[in-house]
C-alpha cells in the first residue's frame, strides 16, 4: 500500500521521515503463518518438535494450531504507541513485545480485554497446564531473546482513539485465523504437553518463519486492500521455501536412483573409513557417530556420503559442516560445491552456502551487498537467485540454509544465552551436524559442544564428529559415557568408528587399514626462540627444491620469523624462495581482510596443493590457519612444539599426497619440532603453578603437562609411524592418568600447575554452563532470560562474535590488489574500542593503511593487521585462525 497507513500496519517504508509504503499488519501475520505452515509440513521440524514431546509426530491439527499461534507473533504491534511510529510524534513511540507481555500478568481491564479478543479460553484446551501461555509468549518474543512476563502496562496503548481500536484489530485477526486455518479450531487433537524445551524450540521456529515472512522480495507489500492475503501468502511462501532449498523434496526426489551415496559425491572407490561410516544405521530417534581416522583418509567425502544416506531416507533436510577455522571452511566449501554438482541435477540442486562472516558465497557465485539489506548475485538467472542466497545474507540465518559450510562458532552460539540462539538451534535441528577436527584442547568450547549434541539428538537429530586426534577422555564426554582407563584407551582400535543411537550405548567398529603409512623422522631443535636460525634452515631446504611450511603458535612469532626470513633472503639473494600472494611476499595467518584472505588461501593452495606438481621450492610462514582441513602438501615442516593432537594435525600437511615426486633429500617425511633451548619446561612456570606463556606454551596451549608429554614422545620415538602410532601418542599425552603421572614425578611446581589447570578446567566448564540458554526453564521465566549489555558481549566474545568490523574508506586497495572495505578486528585487540566507534584518521600509502579505531591505533599491510605501538601492547595469548 502506498502513502500513509490507513489502518494497522506491520511493515513500513520511510523516506526522509515520511511513510511512502506500508504493509497491513494482518497481512504480515498471514505471511509469517504461511511460512510456519510450510516449515511444519515440508521439513523435519514437525518431527523434531514431536520428539521433544515424546511423540512420533504432530498431527495436522497440531500443526495448524502451531501455525495459528505463529500468526499471533506480532499482536503487540496493534498498540497505539507502535502504530505512532508512522508519525512524527516520537514521544508516543513504543515497541511491540514488552508492551503486550505486560498484559499477561497484569490484573487490569486491558488484560481481560486481550483475553476476550483472543478468546483465550477456547485456545486453552490446545495445551496442558500453562502451555498455551508459554507458546504465546514464545511466539511473541521472536526477536532473538526470551522476554520477561509482566511489567507496568501502559493502558493508553490499548485504548481506542479516533482512528484505531487495538483490541478490535486483535479480534479481527483472531477471526481471520479461523478462516485461514479451520482445522486448528474445528479439528480434534490431544492437548500438547507442557514441555519447556518444546516452547523454546517453537520460539526458534517462529523466529525463522518471521525472518522468511519479512523478506520483501518474497512477500511484497499488499497493493489491493480488498484482496484476501492468505492464498497469496501461501503461494509466496511455497515459492520461497522451494527456491531457497528450505524445502528438501525437490532435491530429494531428484537424487539419481540405483547409485550408492559415495559414488554420487566422489569419483573414487570408498576407502575403509568411508565404508565404515556408511555402514552405520541410524534410527529416527537420533544418533552421534565419531570417525577417528588419519589426516587424508577422506573424512570430508565420508561426511557427504553419510549426509546423502540420511537425506534420502528423510531423516535430515540438510547438512551443517562445522570447521575449526575460516580458512578451512572456505576451502571445504569449494570441495562440497563440486560434490553437490556431481550428486544432484542442476534443476534440483540445493544451494551450498559459505557461512563465514565477511564472505557472500553460495555455490560458485559471489554476492555484492547493496544499500539496506539487499544482495546482488552475479548470475544471469536472477529469478533462480532471488532466494537461493537468502540464508547467506546474514550470519543469524546461516543455519537456515540447505547445505552449509561454516565455522564451529555458529553451532556453539545456538547453545549460548545470546541473541538469536533459538533461531540457530531450531534451524540446526533440520541438519546432519558434522564437526570436523574435533579435539580436546578447549574445555569451554567442548562443554558447549556437549550441550549442542545433547539437545540436537534429543530432538531426533543426527551428528557426525570427525578427528584424527581425539582422545578417549574427550570422546566419552561427547558421547555422554563413562571415562575409560588408560590401558583400555591405548588398546582401542584406530582408525575406528564409534556409533551411538540416542538411548543406547556406543559401539566401536574397527576400521581396517588400507596399508598406507607414513614414517616421519622427528627432530627436536631447541630453536623456538631463534627466528634467524629457523629461517636459515627453511631457506636451505627451499633452495634444494623443497616446499617448506614453518608453523608458529602465535601471530607475533609468525611475524618475527617472516621478518627474519625476508632479511636473510635479501642478503643471500634468495627472495624467490619466499611464499607470495599476487607477487607480494607475505605470511599466512588470520588477521587479513576477507578479500585478502581469499587470495592468500588461493596462493597457499597454488604453492602447496596438487596443482604445484613440483620443481620449485618455497617457504611459507604461517599460524594454525594451515594445519586443519586443508588439502596442502609440504615436503618439509618446521613447527613449534605444541600438544600431540595438534602436532599430528600439522604433520598431516607433510607428505600428504603419496604419489607426488619429492626433491632429493626430502623423499622421506621430516619434521623439525622447535623447542625451548633449555630442556626443563619448569622455566615456563611461576612458583604458584601458573605458566609464563612464551611461544604459545602455557597460554595458547595452557597445559604444560601435555607439552612435556609430547616432547617426551618426540625424544622417545625418532620415527613416528602414522597412523599406527596415533592412538598411543594421543592417549599418552592427553589421558588424565598419563598427565597425573607426569606432574607427580616432576618438581613440586608441576603439581601446583596441575592444581591451577584443574581449577581453570572447572572454571571454563562452569562458565560455559553458566552461559548456556537453559531450555529446562519455562519460556519467559526469569531463569530463561538472556543477559544484556556488557555481559552479553562478553559471552559472545568468547566465540569471536564480539570481534569488531572496522568499515574502511571507499577505494582502499589491499596489499594484494583487491578492494578492501572492512577489517575484522579480534575482540582481544579492541577491548578499549566502544561499540559506536568508527575508523578515523585513515592514512593510506603504497599498500599500507594506518588508522585509529576508538583510542586504538592500527596498521594493515602485507603482514596483516596489527596494533601500532601508539596503542596498548597486544596480548600474545590469543590465536586467530
Amino acid at each position: 500500500m502506498e502513502g500513509t497507513p490507513r489502518s494497522f500496519w506491520g511493515k513500513l517504508e520511510m523516506l526522509d521521515g515520511t511513510p511512502v509504503a506500508w504493509h497491513p499488519l494482518e497481512d504480515h501475520c498471514a505471511d509469517v503463518a504461511a511460512c510456519c505452515e510450510l516449515l511444519l509440513e515440508r521439513t523435519v521440524l514437525s518431527r523434531r518438535l514431536a520428539t521433544l514431546l515424546g511423540w512420533r509426530h504432530l498431527s495436522p491439527v497440531h500443526r495448524a494450531r502451531l501455525t495459528a499461534l505463529a500468526a499471533l507473533h506480532d499482536i503487540g504491534k496493534f498498540n497505539l504507541g507502535f502504530q505512532a511510529k508512522a508519525t512524527t510524534e516520537t514521544a508516543k513511540h513504543r515497541g511491540h513485545v514488552r508492551e503486550v507481555l505486560a498484559l499477561f500478568t497484569a490484573e487490569s481491564d486491558e488484560s481481560e480485554r486481550l483475553g476476550e479478543a483472543l478468546r483465550i479460553d477456547e485456545l486453552d484446551g490446545w495445551c496442558e497446564g500453562e502451555g498455551i501461555y508459554r507458546l504465546l509468549v514464545a511466539s511473541i518474543a521472536h526477536h532473538g531473546r526470551p522476554q520477561r512476563l509482566g511489567g507496568s502496562a501502559e493502558t493508553w496503548l490499548w485504548a481506542q482513539d479516533s482512528h484505531l481500536d487495538p483490541m478490535a484489530g486483535i479480534r479481527q485477526l483472531r477471526t481471520d485465523l479461523e478462516r485461514w486455518l479451520p482445522l486448528a479450531f474445528g479439528g480434534t487433537a490431544a492437548p500438547l504437553p507442557d514441555v519447556p524445551a518444546f516452547h523454546h524450540a517453537f520460539s526458534g521456529l517462529v523466529t525463522l518463519a518471521d525472518w522468511m515472512g519479512s523478506s520483501r522480495s518474497a512477500f511484497p507489500f499488499t497493493t489491493n486492500a480488498s484482496e484476501d492475503r492468505w492464498p497469496v501468502a501461501r503461494r509466496n511462501a511455497s515459492r520461497m521455501v522451494e527456491t531457497s532449498g528450505i524445502d528438501p523434496d525437490p532435491a530429494r526426489l531428484r537424487l539419481p536412483a540405483g547409485r550408492s551415496p559415495f559414488s554420487l559425491v566422489s569419483g573414487f572407490e570408498p576407502r575403509p573409513a568411508q565404508e565404515a561410516v556408511l555402514a552405520q544405521r541410524s534410527s529416527e530417534s537420533g544418533s552421534v557417530t565419531v570417525l577417528e581416522a588419519e589426516t587424508g583418509s577422506g573424512k570430508t567425502e565420508a561426511a557427504l556420503a553419510r549426509f546423502l544416506t540420511l537425506f534420502a531416507a528423510g531423516l535430515v533436510d540438510g547438512i551443517y559442516f562445522a570447521l575449526p577455522t575460516r580458512t578451512a571452511a572456505s576451502q571445504i566449501h569449494r570441495r562440497v560445491v563440486e560434490a553437490v554438482e556431481r550428486a544432484f541435477p542442476k534443476a534440483a540442486r540445493p544451494p551450498v552456502t559459505l557461512a563465514v562472516p565477511g564472505y557472500l558465497a553460495v555455490d560458485d557465485r559471489e554476492g555484492a551487498r547493496l544499500p539496506g539489506f539487499e544482495v546482488l548475485w552475479n548470475d544471469e538467472d536472477r529469478e533462480r537467485w532471488r532466494f537461493r542466497g537468502w540464508a547467506s545474507e546474514t550470519p543469524k540465518r546461516y543455519l537456515a540454509g540447505a547445505i552449509v559450510i561454516g565455522t564451529i562458532d555458529q553451532v556453539l552460539l545456538s547453545a549460548l544465552a545470546t541473541s538469536h540462539a533459538h533461531l540457530r538451534a531450531t534451524s540446526l535441528q533440520r541438519h546432519l551436524l558434522v564437526v570436523d577436527e574435533v579435539h580436546a584442547s578447549d574445555a569451554y568450547m567442548n562443554r558447549l559442544l556437549e550441550v549442542v549434541l545433547e539437545r540436537h539428538t534429543a530432538t531426533g537429530g543426527h551428528a557426525l564428529l570427525m578427528s584424527a586426534t581425539l582422545g578417549s577422555s574427550a570422546r566419552t564426554r561427547l558421547l555422554r559415557e563413562d571415562p575409560v582407563e588408560l590401558v583400555m584407551s591405548v588398546g582401542t582400535p584406530y582408525p575406528a568408528v564409534h556409533h551411538k543411537n540416542r538411548g543406547g550405548r556406543s559401539e566401536c567398529h574397527a576400521v581396517r587399514r588400507d596399508g598406507r603409512e607414513k614414517f616421519v623422522q622427528m627432530e627436536a631443535s631447541g630453536t623456538i626462540g631463534a627466528p634467524e636460525t629457523i629461517s636459515r634452515r627453511a631457506l636451505a631446504a627451499a633452495s634444494a627444491g623443497a616446499r617448506v611450511l614453518v608453523i608458529r603458535n602465535t601471530v607475533a612469532d609468525c611475524l618475527d620469523t617472516q621478518a627474519a626470513l625476508e632479511r636473510i633472503a635479501a642478503q643471500r639473494g634468495e627472495a624467490d624462495w619466499l611464499f607470495s600472494c599476487c607477487g607480494v611476499v607475505a605470511p599466512h595467518h588470520a588477521r587479513f581482510a576477507a578479500a585478502d584472505r581469499k587470495l592468500l588461501d588461493e596462493a597457499i593452495e597454488q604453492h602447496f596443493g596438487r596443482r604445484n606438481a613440483g620443481g620449485r621450492g618455497v617457504v611459507a610462514v604461517a599460524t594454525q590457519t594451515v594445519q586443519q582441513s586443508l588439502d596442502i602438501d609440504a615436503d618439509f615442516i618446521l613447527t613449534d612444539l605444541c600438544p600431540a593432537d595438534v602436532l599430528l594435525q600439522r604433520l598431516g600437511r607433510l607428505h600428504r599426497h603419496a604419489d607426488r615426486d619429492r626433491p632429493a633429500g626430502f623423499d622421506r617425511p621430516q619434521a623439525v619440532v622447535l623447542t625451548p633451548a633449555t630442556r626443563d619446561l619448569s622455566a615456563l612456570l611461576m612458583a604458584n603453578g601458573r605458566a609464563r606463556g612464551r611461544w604459545g606454551l602455557g597460554n595458547v596451549y595452557p597445559d604444560l603437562r601435555i607439552i612435556e608429554a609430547t616432547w617426551r614422545a618426540i625424544e622417545n620415538t625418532a620415527i613416528w609411524r602414522i597412523p599406527s602410532c596415533n592412538r598411543q601418542v594421543i592417549e599418552q599425552t592427553t589421558h588424565p592418568a598419563a598427565l597425573e603421572a607426569i606432574a607427580s614425578e616432576l618438581p613440586a611446581v608441576w603439581r601446583a600447575h596441575a592444581i591451577v589447570l584443574a581449577g581453570q578446567l572447572l572454571a571454563q566448564r562452569g562458565q560455559a554452563s553458566l552461559n548456556l540458554a537453559d531450555w529446562s526453564v519455562p519460556f519467559g521465566d526469569p531463569g530463561s532470560l538472556f543477559p544484556s549489555g556488557e555481559l552479553d558481549r562478553r559471552i559472545a566474545s568468547r566465540l569471536g562474535e564480539s570481534d569488531r568490523r572496522a568499515q574502511l574508506p571507499t577505494g582502499i586497495v589491499g596489499p594484494f590488489g583487491a578492494l578492501v572495505s572492512e577489517l575484522r578486528i579480534p575482540a582481544h585487540l579492541c577491548r578499549d574500542v566502544e561499540p559506536d566507534d568508527e575508523v578515523r584518521a585513515a592514512e593510506y600509502l603504497e599498500g599500507e593503511l594506518r588508522f585509529r579505531f576508538g583510542t586504538a591505533h592500527f596498521q594493515y599491510d602485507r603482514s596483516g593487521l596489527r596494533r601500532r605501538k601508539a596503542g596498548p601492547v597486544e596480548p600474545e595469548e590469543e590465536i586467530d585462525a
